[in-house]
């Protein structure tokens, strides 16, 4: 099987920047997400979706950033099932590509709160005084587990890689009048400080290394040319890959099968897969 070449799913929020666009050629104006991997995408020169092709258990995407997010968390798989009626949660992660000056992320909170203070500050707007900050940088690797409560501000450009399912529930949204979930939100959330986020890599194979290993998700950064076996999905973050005859610019996604392909070229890629 040849690798599998998608057309992103585009999402246009009110906090999505231009760099999607400008920079990495996935459309014009403001975009938030670009979906990259995800069940629902088309496959390149067939009619088909990749979940009619494959069952990939994972969605990978780009986000740029410059507004702030809401203030949400997503539930773990028990919750999920008992609360929505979903599959499964939502574990997500992030690795940082660009961060404008003083660019941040609110990580869990400062303090700890009973379920029902933090219910009453979500509702009035005092959350903002109890949200711990982190300033990342170029390079982070940071990682989201369900319950934890965030949000992400401007000037980031992100990848994320979290389950294939979008499950979100908003505990503040800076005034901004969209639907909140307190019930459900302030239920799942984690209410105490959180340790660190941020993941230190491992050297796994020269010019790999591994940025995150949980059980959902494994990523690695691999600098080209490189042989990838699958399935795994490979987001070219520096340079440009070429890959069976096809040139994937920087913050371009294929799929690679199980059976593999070479990764020609000179720059560095993101490769996801699902955990063990």
């Amino acid at each position: 099987m040849p690798v599998v070449r998608l057309v992103p799913t585009l999402s246009r929020p009110p906090w999505g920047g231009f760099r999607l666009g400008a920079e990495l050629g996935k459309g014009e104006g403001s975009i938030g997400e670009s979906w990259e991997v995800w069940r629902e995408n088309r496959v390149i020169g067939d009619s088909a979706r990749l979940g009619d092709r494959v069952d990939f258990p994972l969605l990978v995407k780009l986000l740029d950033t410059r507004a702030l997010l809401s203030v949400q968390v997503h539930p773990a798989d028990v919750d999920a099932r008992l609360r929505a009626g979903a599959p499964h949660g939502k574990a997500e992660a992030w690795v940082v590509l660009a961060a404008e000056p003083g660019a941040r992320i609110a990580y869990g909170l400062s303090r700890e709160l009973t379920e029902a203070e933090l219910r009453e500050r979500a509702g009035s707007g005092a959350i903002e005084a109890d949200l711990a900050w982190i300033e990342p940088q170029p390079g982070d690797v940071i990682d989201v587990p369900p319950g934890t409560i965030h949000a992400i501000g401007p000037g980031l450009l992100l990848y994320e890689v979290q389950e294939p399912i979008d499950l979100t529930w908003r505990l503040y949204d800076w005034g901004r009048g969209r639907e909140l979930h307190l019930d459900h939100a302030c239920a799942v959330a984690i209410r105490a400080p959180q340790p660190s986020p941020y993941r230190a890599s491992v050297a796994v194979a020269p010019g790999i290394d591994r940025l995150l290993e949980t059980r959902h998700f494994v990523v690695d950064r691999v600098q080209l040319p490189a042989r990838r076996r699958g399935w795994e999905a490979i987001t070219v973050i520096e340079g440009s890959a070429h890959v069976e005859g096809h040139t994937v610019p920087r913050g371009g996604t294929v799929l690679v099968p199980p059976e593999g392909a070479l990764l020609e070229g000179e720059g560095v890629v993101l490769a996801a897969r699902p955990g063990a």
